[in-house]
């Protein structure tokens, strides 16, 4: 697989795991106003629950009572006030036609009324052989909630959960979000449920709460369909994708006006109908992706568990409903097999191994179920701390101090694990990348620290190279740019497929080539630095050793002879202590520049004259590099001088104005040709000044030659920056 062309739809994936979390918190949040909701509600002590297509079972203090659905009742108030007639299936969930819009309110409104009587309680309900039975109401409690309530918010949050995890997994693919909406659809399923988990006293809210849970079916049911119209591969228009989503919209219009006959019959029929397309969808994606093994083995994976999670649901809740008119497990109890569905097509989705136990993405979801759960824990200290008198208190607080907050702490360590890890990695990737000599050295050990850090599947050179690291393909790929001379590569598939890269990849890999420029920065002025000073080192024994060896083979006498070559090993010595950096007082220098030249004019019978102090010269500091310039440049004018003026007299004069240090040399010789060409000595001593940002001249005088040179004395120890000259050859 080719590198993919950068789009506009190629951006990171920033911090998945807060978005998460904060959709996550938001949920809990719409549980948290159920559950308040429900517990604000009264209680009372009969149940009605439907028994058959004809029958209801009323549950009471005494026992239970098989009642006809449309038998007449008479409630009576024992505090006083008028007697309500009303039927027997008022008094349990469901929505009964009553065959007209006007008398369909008229039933709500009797129902409404029954539930306000039997909330102000107590009440005496009559039957009409003369049986009575009394009902009150009481405050709910929280053990007053059935295990339906508790199973319809858990199978809504861990819905939602799922559909947002795939959401920030996959935020820009049309499944992800066609799946999110399934997601929605469900958690609405679930909060209306556990709303109306105990219908008998919420009076006409109760129609509102039931309208919206169809509403919500419709959601889940329409969105399931369009996601299996064009997952994994398209067989419709998105056309006839979306008349699904109006058809399911129209029909919510329906219930919600009363424009149908029977709106809980026209419900389950589209619920049949849908499933039935569903199916139908089914077969055909798994035809449709029949050549394509990964294709195929998906759908067998998807429509397993869609199958058998929703024949379960119609076998035990919508067939025996229309069949019998009462489920064999509640609404409630039987729509945690739902959840099975989304095991399949969030792995279908998401095109990866997302259930892997070391993957990144059930990390992030365990990880973000432990920040609910922390919450959740903090909340319920801080209750119990609330309500502690005497010794409660301050042994909770022991108790938090000593087990829970180290516990907490230890978690928190964890979750950073990956991050270290990946940091030591990078470091030694990029230590070992700078120094590798070779290009392709370079390249294979990038590769090989890539695959240490990210572990992708496929690694391939990019052929769009981009500027900077980013997450492209929604989290497939990782695309990062050139480092030094090591070609832009894509990495896909991180942990061999088990997650995706996300955000602190992306950190990873900003941190680590910033590191790889940073080190080869570094290495690049080393190695400059290195040359530089080679050859320095070249240019001083041309220069000064070479000169004064080759001087030296021309001696008759054997005592001058040593004396040139002691000053040449002493030179030598200077130059490798020069190495070090270390600095040197200007008045040393010069004196030593003085002696020197005074020697060397002395053996050829010419006098010097050169005062002993410099003016300004005082504690001031020179390095190595300037004063062997300063010297380099004096000896090969004084040579000069010996070679060619034929001169009897030396003259030099030094001043220092500021960080300005001038020095004039004047002979009393034939003075030099001005119009000639300059040999190597004096081109070198030029280059010299220059390197030392100063200038270098040299002119004929009335009587002889003078040359003078101005340099800037330095501030620091830093060598010049400029390259020095290669070294003339030896003559």
């Amino acid at each position: 697989m080719g590198a993919s062309t950068p789009s506009s739809r190629d951006r990171p994936i920033r911090r998945p795991q807060r978005r998460l979390l904060e959709l996550s918190l938001l949920s809990l949040i719409a549980i948290a106003f159920v559950l308040v909701t429900a517990l604000r509600l009264p209680i009372a002590d009969i149940k009605a629950e439907r028994y058959d297509n004809t029958r209801l079972a009323l549950h009471h203090a005494g026992g239970t009572l098989l009642v006809p659905l449309d038998a007449p009742l008479s409630l009576q108030p024992q505090g006083g006030g008028a007697q309500m007639a009303l039927r027997a299936d008022m008094l349990i969930d469901g929505i009964v036609a009553q065959g007209s819009r006007d008398k369909n309110r008229t039933w709500w409104a009797s129902r409404d009324a029954a539930a306000r009587a039997i909330a102000a309680g107590p009440v005496t309900i009559r039957f009409s052989d003369g049986r009575t039975i009394a009902a009150t109401s009481r405050p709910r409690r929280l053990g007053d909630l059935t295990r339906g309530f508790w199973a319809a918010l858990a199978t809504g949050f861990t819905g939602l959960l799922c559909g947002m995890w795939i959401l920030v997994l996959r935020p820009r693919n049309h499944a992800a979000r066609t799946f999110a909406a399934m997601s929605l659809g469900l958690f609405g399923v679930g909060c209306t449920l556990a709303a109306g988990n105990d219908p008998l006293l919420l009076g006409d809210s109760y129609r509102l709460l039931m309208l919206a849970n169809h509403a919500c079916v419709q959601i889940f049911a329409a969105s399931l369909l369009m996601l299996f119209c064009r997952f994994p591969t398209p067989l419709v228009p998105r056309q006839v994708a979306w008349t699904i989503g109006a058809a399911a919209v129209a029909l919510t219009i329906a219930n919600v006006t009363d424009l149908t006959a029977d709106t809980v019959a026209t419900l389950f029929a589209a619920i049949v109908v849908e499933f039935g397309m569903f199916v139908a969808l089914l077969i055909a994606q798994t035809w449709a992706v029949r050549s394509d093994p990964v294709g195929s083995a998906a759908m067998r994976l998807i429509g397993s568990s869609a199958i058998l999670s929703s024949a379960f649901f119609v076998a035990m809740v919508i067939l025996p409903m229309l069949i019998a008119g009462a489920p064999l497990v509640s609404e409630a109890l039987a729509l945690p097999l739902l959840l099975v569905i989304y095991a399949g097509l969030g792995a279908a989705i998401a095109r990866h191994r997302l259930f892997t136990v070391d993957g990144w993405a059930p990390g992030m979801l365990l990880s973000v179920c432990a920040a609910i759960a922390v919450a959740l824990v903090d909340l319920a200290i801080l209750s119990i701390a609330a309500g502690s008198h005497g010794l409660a208190l301050p042994i909770a607080i022991v108790a938090v101090g000593l087990v829970y907050l180290p516990l907490r702490q230890g978690l928190s360590r964890r979750t950073d694990r990956r991050r270290s890890a990946q940091a030591r990695h990078s470091m030694r990737l990029a230590s070992e990348l700078v120094f590798d000599l070779t290009p392709e050295g370079r390249a294979k050990r990038w590769r090989s620290g890539l695959a240490l850090m990210f572990d992708p599947l496929e690694t391939v050179i990019d052929p769009d190279p981009v500027p900077h690291p980013c997450i492209a393909e929604e989290g497939l790929s990782l695309r990062l740019p050139r480092v030094g001379d090591v070609p832009a590569l894509v990495l896909r598939y991180a942990q061999r497929g088990a997650r995706d890269f996300d955000s602190i990849d992306l950190d990873q890999a900003c941190e680590v080539i910033e590191g790889v420029d940073a080190l080869i920065g570094a290495r690049d002025s080393y190695v400059r630095g290195v040359a530089r000073e080679r050859a320095r080192i070249a240019q001083d024994l041309h220069d000064d050793v070479s000169a004064r060896l080759l001087t030296s083979l021309h001696r008759d006498d054997a005592n001058t002879m040593r004396k040139d070559v002691r000053e040449a090993m002493a030179d030598i010595r200077a130059i490798v202590a020069g190495t070090s950096g270390t600095l040197r007082p200007l008045d040393d220098v010069i004196a030593d520049m003085r002696f020197e030249t005074g020697n060397r004019l002395e053996a050829h019978s010419v006098t010097l004259d050169w005062p002993i102090v410099a003016p300004g010269s005082d504690d001031r500091m020179l390095d190595y590099a300037t004063g062997r310039h300063l010297v380099s440049i004096v000896r090969e004018l004084t040579s000069n001088i010996v070679r060619h003026s034929g001169a009897g007299n030396v003259s030099v004069e030094i001043a220092i104005r500021g960080d300005c240090l001038t020095l004039r040399l004047a002979d009393n010789g034939v003075g030099i040709d001005c119009a000639g060409e300059w040999g190597n000595g004096l081109a070198n001593s030029a280059r010299r000044a220059a390197l030392l940002g100063g200038s270098f001249q040299i002119r004929r005088a009335d009587k002889g030659t003078v040359a003078q040179i101005d340099v800037q004395l330095p501030r620091c120890e830093a060598w010049p920056e400029n390259e020095v000259a290669e070294p003339a050859p030896l003559s």
